[in-house]
């Protein structure tokens, strides 16, 4: 799913940064970007075999890392993470907060149809995704006076609902909100938190039927559905000196799909485009 290989500048040279959820998909692809930006990589996720194939592909890269298997949720989990860390390569200054759970099926689908029990399941671990891994980081950089980046990631359902993903909306509006509230917070310390939200990025999990895919990036005003390492591009810029007066903001990434007002299949004025445009009459 790459677009580009990471080949990279050293943005990140002596830098330690930790990916949960990095086992697949966006969080593989910022892994890989982190790894040869110049930063010593924890990969983090539940899936043992995922995370030591991905820290593998990064040192075969040239780069430092090493995976972590572990539930990121929990405090406990969080802990022991942090602690294999700082160990192996000292103190985690870069966080990129990009690993959710699905959670029980019955989080998905009418509201109607959501159980107390499955949202209140949803949101403790998703919410624990968020929160663990961002107070532990603060908590020992702050503690010893130095400075770091934390990147979460968000979605288009923080700001725009998608139909029967109710839970999930609701816990990427919390992401939106605690980008913004914890990097005011944290503004003091010189730790920066900003947010991205992807657009359509072809994941693994995708249809494979083409006209499917097809019909996803026809909605696209760029033409084409986002790939991993364009979330990745932008997560080294927000983890990065380059965006270093830059917190308590969140990006959309998604080829210009939230700027339009209708997608084209629904848009009641002809779409131009470089194939039609010789058909426009001006003033017409």
């Amino acid at each position: 799913m790459d677009r580009t290989s990471p080949t990279g500048y050293g943005l990140l040279d002596g830098r330690v940064a930790l990916i949960t959820g990095g086992a697949r998909n966006i969080g593989r692809a910022i892994a890989m970007r982190c790894g040869a930006e110049g930063a010593a990589v924890a990969v983090a996720d539940v899936d043992a075999d995922r995370v030591t194939s991905v820290a593998d592909e990064i040192e075969q890269a040239g780069g430092t890392a090493f995976g972590v298997a572990v539930d990121m949720s929990t405090e406990e989990g969080v802990g022991s993470a942090f602690e294999s860390v700082e160990q192996r390569f000292g103190l985690v200054d870069v966080l990129i907060n990009n690993a959710y759970a699905r959670g029980p099926r019955a989080a998905w689908g009418p509201f109607l149809h959501v159980t107390p029990s499955a949202w209140d399941e949803f949101t403790r671990v998703n919410l624990g995704l968020l929160f663990h891994p961002t107070h532990r980081m603060a908590s020992a950089l702050a503690e010893r006076g130095r400075k770091g980046t934390i990147v979460n990631i968000s979605s288009h359902g923080a700001a725009r609902a998608h139909r029967n993903y109710i839970p999930y909306d609701t816990v990427k509006g919390g992401t939106d909100s605690f980008t913004r509230s914890v990097a005011v917070d944290l503004a003091p310390w010189g730790i920066r938190v900003n947010g991205l939200r992807p657009g359509a990025v072809e994941v693994d999990s995708d249809d494979p039927d083409p006209h499917v895919r097809r019909h996803r990036a026809e909605q696209i005003p760029l033409g084409r559905a986002g790939v991993p390492d364009d979330i990745a591009s932008s997560a080294i810029y927000l983890a990065s000196d380059l965006s270093q007066w830059v917190t308590g903001q969140t990006f959309n990434v998604d080829g210009g799909m939230a700027a339009q007002a209708r997608a084209p299949q629904v848009e009641t004025q002809r779409v131009w485009t470089p194939a039609n445009i010789a058909d426009h009459r001006p003033g017409g």
